[in-house]
C-alpha cells in the first residue's frame, strides 16, 4: 500500500514541477533589477572617471588663476619713495604675494606639493633681457625654466621668458613680474584613473606703476624668512618662529641621518632621491 501511494504521487508532482518551470520562463519581474546589477560597477566607473577628469580639470583652472593673480598683485606692490618718485618693494611685500597666493589656493597646499618662481624681467645695460630678481616659495625640487636670478646681466642673448614662439620681453624703464608655479596634482581615486602629474602655469604682468628697477628688494625681514630660491621651504609671513626652527631641526636630523654612511644621497645610505624634506623645509641634493 506505501510503494502504491507513491507512484500515484510521482504523476502529480512532475506536473506541478512542469507547470512551475514554465511559469519561471514567463516571468520577467526581476529581469530589470539583474540587469542593473551587472551594469551598476560600469555605470559607478564612469561616474568616478567623471569626477577625477573634472576635478583635474578643475585644478588646472585653478593654478592658472593663482598664477595669473600673484603676477597680477607682483606688478602692483610696492612703497612710494618720494625722493625716487617712484615704488620700491621689499621683501615682505613679495612674501605677502606668496602669502596670498596661499591662501587663493587653500586646500590644494601649492606650497607643500608644488613650488613657485616669481621673476623680474627687466632690461640690461646693453638694452638685452635679464632677470634682475627671482623669488620662490615651495618644496618642490624645481626650478625657473628660464634660469636663475642674474641670467641675461650682460650682453643680448637672452630672449626673455614665454614660449620660444612668443618671448615676453620687459620694455625700457620698466619691468615684466613673470611668474613660474608648478603643482603636484593629487588624484581623488589612486592610481585607477589618472595618476599623479604636475600641472604647470606660467604667467606675466607689467609692472603698473612707476617702480624704482634695476635693484635687489629691501631686505626688511631675517634670513629664515627671506624667499630666496636657494631655499625650498614652505614658510610664510605667519609661520611661527617656533614653527620654522622645529621644521629646520627636523631637516638638519634627517640630513644627518642621511650621512651615517658618509653619502648625502636623500634615503638614508640608499636609493637616488632628488631631496631631504620635513613638514615645511627641504634640501636639494
Amino acid at each position: 500500500m506505501i510503494s502504491g501511494r507513491t507512484q500515484n504521487a510521482r504523476p502529480g508532482l512532475s506536473s506541478r514541477v512542469r507547470r512551475l518551470a514554465r511559469k519561471l520562463r514567463r516571468d520577467k519581474a526581476g529581469l530589470a533589477l539583474i540587469e542593473f546589477a551587472f551594469s551598476l560597477p560600469i555605470f559607478i566607473g564612469i561616474g568616478f572617471y567623471g569626477v577625477e577628469i573634472a576635478n583635474l580639470a578643475i585644478t588646472q583652472m585653478k593654478m592658472s588663476q593663482i598664477a595669473l593673480n600673484m603676477a597680477d598683485n607682483a606688478s602692483r606692490i610696492g612703497t612710494l619713495n618720494a625722493t625716487l618718485g617712484a615704488k620700491v618693494i621689499n621683501e615682505q611685500q613679495i612674501n605677502d604675494v606668496f602669502q596670498a597666493a596661499a591662501i587663493q589656493a587653500g586646500a590644494a597646499g601649492i606650497y607643500q606639493d608644488g613650488r613657485t618662481v616669481l621673476s623680474s624681467l627687466e632690461v640690461n645695460e646693453s638694452g638685452g633681457q635679464t632677470i634682475m630678481w627671482q623669488r620662490c616659495k615651495g618644496t618642490l625640487l624645481e626650478d625657473s625654466d628660464y634660469g636663475p636670478e642674474g641670467t641675461g646681466a650682460t650682453g643680448t642673448s637672452f630672449q626673455g621668458m614665454g614660449p620660444a614662439t612668443s618671448r615676453i620681453q620687459a620694455s625700457e624703464g620698466t619691468a615684466v613680474m613673470y611668474v613660474e608655479l608648478t603643482y603636484v596634482y593629487q588624484p581623488l581615486f589612486g592610481d585607477m584613473f589618472v595618476g599623479e602629474r604636475e600641472l604647470h602655469q606660467e604667467a606675466a604682468y607689467t609692472v603698473r606703476d612707476a617702480r624704482d628697477i634695476g635693484e635687489e628688494p629691501i631686505n626688511n625681514v631675517s634670513s629664515a624668512r627671506q624667499s630666496t630660491c636657494d631655499k625650498y621651504d614652505a614658510i610664510l609671513p605667519q609661520t611661527s618662529d617656533a614653527e620654522i626652527a622645529s621644521a629646520q631641526a627636523a631637516a638638519d636630523a634627517a640630513r644627518a641621518n642621511d650621512m651615517k654612511d658618509g653619502v648625502l644621497d636623500g634615503n638614508a645610505g640608499s636609493g637616488d632621491n632628488k631631496g631631504i624634506c620635513s613638514s615645511l623645509i627641504c634640501f636639494r641634493i
